[in-house]
C-alpha cells in the first residue's frame, strides 16, 4: 500500500503536490483517475505517495464527491489520505473534503477529523483569523472573484466549506498556533472533546502548519481516531512528518534473481556479500531434484522481502555454493526458470521491490514472461553484455532492471551492476513521475487489502 494518498481536483497541483511529497523524501507519483480510478492501486504498489487527480475542479458536487470516493476506494489502504484543494479555493472544496472523510470513516470504522489548513507559505497563500488570503489581500479582492468557471465570492473558509457540506468545523486562530505547544494541544483535544469534524488552521508559515500537525497528532494520542488533511499540500506533507512516515517510508529492496550454476556466479554472489551486505536466500527445491518448489519458494522470498528495507539486497538464487551444483535432466532445465519465475511473480505481487537484477539467460527470459513484460526499454550497457533498463508493458511495467547471462563478467561485475541499479533508484526516488489513465490494470490484491 501507499503510506499517502492524495486526492487532487485537477493535474497541475497534484504535481505540486507530489513534489512537496517528494522533496520530503518520499517516492511520489501522480496518477490520473478521472476516468479510471483503478489506476491508483497499481501506483500505490511501487510509490510511498501517490497523487491520484480527477479533474473535477470545475464538475458539479456530486460527481466531484464520486470521483473522490473512488480514488479513496481504490487506493485504500493508506496510512494518510489527503484532500488536494485549490490555494484559492475554487472548486468543490466543502464536496470533495466531505466525501474523502466518510470514504475514509467507513474503510477504517474508526472516527475521522478532517484539518483543514488551505495555507501555501512559500506560493503567498496565507490563513488569517479563518480568513484566506492571496499575497496579502482577500480573494474576493482578486482575479480569483473573477474566474469564469469557479469565481469565488469570499474569503471565509469555513463559509466555503458551508456551501457544501454540513460537517462541523471549528478554528484553530493564529494566537493558539503561535502560543505555546502545550495550550495548541489542549485546544485541539478540547475541540476533539466537542465533536468537531473539521479544524481550520490559521497559518502563515510552514513551521505553523507543523506546529498544527503535530499537536493534532498529540491531542489525538490514545484515541481511534483517524486523520484527514485538506488541504494545497504543505499541511500534508507536514501531518506526514508528524505521523513519522516520511523518515519510515525509504523505498522498498532491490531483488536480486539468479538461476546461474556457473562457477563464476556463485563467485559473483560471494562478492557481492562482501562488499554490499546483501542478504543471499538459496531457492528450496522440490525432493530429489533441482527444480524448485514453488510453495516454499515463496514463502522463503516473501519472509527475506517482507523484512528487508530500501536499503537491502536481497538474492534468491537457486545456487550459492558448490555443493548445490546437481546433475539435472533436460526437463527439469527446462522447469527450473519457470518455477522460480512463477514464485516470483507471486512474492512481487506483494511485496514490491525498487529494482530488479537477474542473472542467467533462460531466467531471465522466464520472469520477464512471467511478469507479463512485453520487452526490456534498454538504456544502455553497466559492463560489456551486462545490459540496464526498463520492463515495458505488463503490471511492473516501468521497473528497473539490469540482467546478464551467468558467464558475463568477472568477480566484481555483479557488484558493479547492483551499483548501476542502486543510483538508477535512487534518482528514481526523488522524481515525480506520472501516470496515463491507459496504464495497465494493476497487479492482484491479497484478500486483506482488498475494500
Amino acid at each position: 500500500m501507499a503510506e499517502v494518498l492524495v486526492v487532487a481536483d485537477d493535474l497541475t497541483g497534484a504535481n505540486a503536490t507530489a513534489a512537496d511529497f517528494a522533496s520530503a523524501g518520499l517516492r511520489a507519483a501522480t496518477a490520473s483517475a478521472a476516468t479510471r480510478a483503478d489506476v491508483v492501486a497499481g501506483m500505490a504498489a511501487r510509490f510511498d505517495v501517490v497523487v491520484a487527480t480527477t479533474d473535477s475542479r470545475h464538475a458539479s458536487p456530486e460527481e466531484a464527491a464520486a470521483l473522490a470516493r473512488a480514488v479513496v476506494r481504490t487506493g485504500w489502504p493508506a496510512r494518510l489520505v489527503c484532500n488536494r484543494i485549490d490555494t484559492t479555493l475554487r472548486g468543490n472544496v466543502g464536496a470533495t473534503t466531505e466525501a474523502v472523510a466518510d470514504e475514509v470513516r467507513r474503510l477504517a470504522g474508526a472516527r475521522v477529523v478532517v484539518l483543514c489548513a488551505p495555507a501555501h507559505p512559500t506560493a503567498g497563500r496565507h490563513t488569517i483569523g479563518g480568513t484566506q488570503l492571496l499575497d496579502g489581500r482577500r480573494l474576493e479582492e482578486t482575479e480569483v472573484a473573477r474566474d469564469a468557471r469557479s469565481p469565488v465570492r469570499t474569503s471565509e473558509v469555513a463559509q466555503i466549506l458551508r456551501q457544501q457540506t454540513g460537517l462541523s468545523a471549528a478554528l484553530v486562530p493564529m494566537a493558539t498556533v503561535t502560543g505555546p505547544a502545550a495550550d495548541l494541544v489542549a485546544a485541539i483535544g478540547s475541540a476533539l472533546a466537542d465533536g468537531v469534524q473539521i479544524l481550520i488552521a490559521d497559518a502563515t508559515t510552514e513551521e505553523h502548519l507543523d506546529r498544527v500537525a503535530t499537536a493534532a497528532v498529540a491531542a489525538s494520542a490514545g484515541q481511534e481516531l483517524v486523520w484527514v488533511t485538506s488541504d494545497p499540500g504543505p499541511c500534508s506533507v507536514a501531518m506526514a512528518r508528524a505521523l513519522g512516515l516520511t523518515r519510515t517510508a525509504q523505498g522498498a529492496p532491490l531483488l536480486v534473481v539468479s538461476g546461474s550454476a556457473t562457477e563464476l556466479t556463485r563467485k559473483q554472489l560471494r562478492q557481492l556479500v562482501a562488499e554490499r551486505g546483501a542478504a543471499v536466500h538459496r531457492v528450496p527445491v522440490l525432493p530429489g531434484s533441482a527444480v524448485p518448489d514453488v510453495e516454499a519458494a515463496v514463502a522463503v522470498l516473501g519472509s527475506a522481502l517482507a523484512g528487508a528495507g530500501g536499503d537491502d539486497i536481497v538474492v534468491f538464487a537457486t545456487v550459492v555454493e558448490d555443493a548445490d551444483v546437481q546433475p539435472t535432466t533436460a526437463e527439469d532445465a527446462a522447469r527450473i526458470p519457470r518455477s522460480l519465475a512463477t514464485a516470483v511473480r507471486r512474492v512481487l505481487e506483494e511485496h514490491p521491490v525498487d529494482g530488479l537484477f537477474t542473472t542467467g539467460g533462460d531466467v531471465t527470459a522466464a520472469v520477464l514472461a512471467e511478469l507479463g513484460s512485453h520487452g526490456l526499454d534498454i538504456s544502455g550497457e553497466v559492463v560489456p553484455l551486462a545490459v540496464a533498463g526498463a520492463l515495458v508493458g505488463g503490471p511492473w511495467d516501468g521497473l528497473t532492471i539490469v540482467t546478464k547471462g551467468g558467464l558475463v563478467g568477472n568477480v566484481g561485475t555483479t557488484v558493479a551492476c547492483l551499483d548501476h541499479l542502486r543510483q538508477t533508484v535512487e534518482l528514481d526516488r526523488r522524481r515525480v513521475a506520472s501516470a496515463r489513465t491507459s496504464h495497465r490494470p494493476p497487479p492482484p490484491r491479497t484478500k486483506e487489502t482488498r475494500t
